[in-house]
């Protein structure tokens, strides 16, 4: 009697365990959650001379931020390949792909650190001849709330660049043929659900 109590027990905890992982796939842990938000708000202070809120983080946009749709444009990308920078430099002056962080409305923040987004650049009359046939690479995005075309804010005070991914420690492979290759975004969840499984197997048997 006790082993079929314990086995129900187990099989309900490996239920909740197994939808815990599968919800959060992809998202960022607490400490992550706190390192980019202290990174972006003590940004949003220096640029604004501290009139902009605190941003804090939302699990819902954060799955959200978790389907796989990249064909759009309302996410803040956390790191990108040098291809992506260059065809934004030449052929999108002054783009910044953090300046939507930089509105006083923007309130809410959900992120996920292992959608990989790629396109090939293909010939046309916008994209310079150099870069067709080249692939942009976007690893990591984020969306936040309300979703809105920024306020005019001195485009000099805004961070450039992959910072907010750094803080992650995102990293795109330096081989830019091997797109697979990403490096320090794995996590250590399915280990562990993995290693509970084992030890408990012999139990479900009994």
């Amino acid at each position: 009697m006790f082993g079929v109590h314990l086995k129900y027990h187990l099989l309900f905890l490996f239920s909740v365990l197994s939808l815990t992982v599968e919800a959060t796939k992809g998202g960022l842990s607490k400490d992550e959650q706190k390192k980019l938000l202290d990174e972006i708000n003590k940004d949003r202070r220096d640029a604004s001379g501290g009139t902009f809120r605190e941003m804090t983080y939302d699990t819902e946009l954060e799955k959200k931020a978790a389907e796989l749709d990249c064909i759009r444009d309302d996410i803040v990308p956390l790191q990108w390949n040098s291809v992506a920078q260059d065809y934004w430099d030449e052929t999108r002056r002054g783009h910044n792909p953090n300046l939507p962080l930089f509105d006083s409305r923007v309130e809410k923040i959900g992120c996920s650190k292992e959608i990989k987004c790629t396109e090939k650049i293909e010939k046309d009359e916008k994209s310079p001849e150099k870069f067709v046939g080249k692939e942009i690479v976007i690893l990591g995005r984020c969306f936040i709330s309300p979703n809105v075309n920024p306020n005019k804010i001195d485009k000099k005070l805004i961070p450039k660049g992959k910072k907010y991914g750094d803080v992650l420690g995102l990293k795109l492979s330096s081989d830019v043929k091997n797109m697979d290759a990403i490096e320090g975004v794995t996590s250590g969840t399915g280990n562990v659900f993995n290693f509970i499984i084992l030890l408990a197997f012999p139990l479900l048997c009994l």
